[in-house]
């Protein structure tokens, strides 16, 4: 009887030492051509078919943090404040719901509680997209431009410095004089190599259906020129990128320059730099700093030559990817000379953050594939949370040559940046 009930206990011991073992297993996962389909239904079909024929290996993981609450704390009370606040008029703008007149300031994001049946609530979920970059504060990062090629690899890098000021989203920003009625403002600058050093452009998005103005700097002829709205869709730099693929909902132009749809819902793996919150520090002179010594080295699939787990080179295999809900939403331009034509965008349901974008031409075929890894920021005491949009990669399938905007070497939010800088003539002083 004793021996019955020892093989009983070791019995027991052996089944939770398993599922101790395969609740490990289940945490992270390596998925390559050899199991894909063990996110068949996780990724967009054109990535699933990198996986499959062993262009990308992912690390399927879970995160040790509620990625849809490691976000500003203003974000999080503008879910509960906002509800029912704001609506958009015919041509997209925000207004406050009760008067129909543009509020004087909207804190964190707009539209929380979108509902699929809502006719506007594509419009609502691009509008929450670009307000979460904007609930980070004023930011100033320094980029790595990687450009890559299937058969050549890793082949140079331009360096940029990125800079964007919010007048909306950003509780600290309710009080900024903002007498031009911005939404926010942006610029970025190329430092290196020296014969593209000085090239700039800036942005300036309105809180109205006022059209976004865009100017760019060139060192030749040392003056600053309006561009027209539609070159946002124009290669950026020579690279693969346009102007319009940034932001965090990868998507940097305004609302009313597109029609938008909602075109269904459900789990898509999002691809972040580490499993654990990146920690943030506050520097002497007020800004948060994301200190990403703790998160590992990130790894290139260009610097492990195709090892095991190892994909393209222009992926980040020390990535992790995890399952987010996600609307899906399709966005079609108006303008008929913009270069792309039908995108589609995987923006979480939660923290309204990007994680992929699927790009048709102008005949429905497609073109581009985007995607980001995210850097989610906690302090010390996880009572401050901040992103970090910290690498984004957008692929030219049909040139089979990529192109990566890699901030992982500084990366603030909260910056004090002074809006003169956004001016002209600020515009001009900060390229020489």
């Amino acid at each position: 009887m004793k021996k019955h009930r020892r093989s009983i206990m070791v019995l027991a011991i052996v089944m939770v030492l398993c599922l101790a073992t395969g609740g490990m297993a289940a945490k992270e996962q390596y998925v390559d051509k050899g199991n894909w389909e063990t996110i068949k239904d996780l990724v967009p079909d054109v990535v699933l078919n990198w996986v499959k024929t062993g262009d990308m290996v992912v690390r399927y993981s879970t995160l040790d943090f509620d990625a849809g609450k490691v976000v500003p704390q203003w974000v999080l009370e503008s879910k509960m404040e906002n509800i029912g606040k704001y609506k958009l008029t015919e041509n997209k703008t925000i207004v406050d719901a009760a008067t129909g007149k543009p509020p004087k300031f909207i804190k964190g994001v707009p539209f929380p509680n979108v509902k699929m049946s809502d006719p506007d609530g594509a419009e609502k979920v691009i509008w929450n997209g670009l307000y979460m970059r904007n609930a980070n504060g004023s930011l100033h990062n320094e980029l790595e431009v990687k450009f890559f090629g299937r058969k050549t690899g890793y082949e140079r890098s331009i360096w940029c410095d990125w800079f964007s000021k919010p007048f909306e989203g950003y509780e600290p920003a309710r009080s900024e004089p903002n007498p031009n009625n911005f939404e926010s403002v942006n610029q970025i600058l190329i430092k290196s190599p020296y014969d593209m050093a000085g090239t700039a452009m800036m942005t300036w998005r309105y809180r109205t259906d006022k059209e976004n103005m865009l100017y760019g700097y060139v060192p030749a002829i040392r003056r600053v020129r309006r561009l027209t709205p539609s070159g946002r869709s124009d290669a950026l730099f020579g690279s693969d990128y346009a102007q319009d693929d940034g932001g965090y909902v990868s998507y940097d132009g305004a609302v009313n320059y597109f029609n938008w749809k909602i075109i269904g819902e459900g789990d898509v793996l999002g691809g972040f730099i580490s499993a654990k919150p990146t920690l943030v520090i506050q520097n002497k002179a007020g800004h948060w700093d994301f200190n990403f010594k703790n998160d590992g080295p990130i790894q290139w699939s260009f610097e492990k030559k195709r090892e095991k787990n190892s994909g393209a080179p222009w992926f980040v295999d020390s990535a992790v990817w995890a399952k987010r809900p996600v609307w899906i939403v399709e966005g079609i331009p108006k303008d008929v000379y913009y270069n792309y034509g039908r995108q589609i965008f995987y923006i979480d349901k939660e923290n309204y953050l990007c994680y992929w974008k699927v790009i048709d031409d102008r005949t429905g075929k497609h073109w581009k594939t985007l995607w980001t890894y995210w850097a989610m920021g906690q302090d010390a005491d996880k009572t401050v949370s901040w992103n970090a949009m910290l690498i984004t990669t957008i692929l030219d399938e049909r040139m089979q040559h990529a192109t990566a905007q890699d901030g992982n070497k500084n990366y603030r939010c909260g910056v004090n940046l002074n809006s003169n800088q956004f001016s002209l003539a600020g515009f001009t002083a900060l390229c020489k």
